[in-house]
């Protein structure tokens, strides 16, 4: 099987686990953040729509 030189570097390198991308309309800007630690646990407690809330609350802050 062959791979080209992009399919070798895409293995190569890491995956963000969580990207966070604003764009903002007034300036045509776009920021990105991006977190390679592990954000999602297994915990019963802390359901995907309770990290979605906290996102939303730092996004209104900001």
């Amino acid at each position: 099987m062959k791979f080209s030189e992009n399919t070798l570097l895409i293995k190569k390198c890491d995956m963000p686990t969580e990207m966070n991308l604003h764009y903002n309309a007034e300036h045509n800007s776009l920021k990105g953040k991006y977190r390679y630690d592990l954000v999602y646990s297994i915990d019963e407690e802390v359901l995907p729509d309770n990290i979605f809330d906290l996102w939303f609350e730092e996004v209104r802050r900001n």
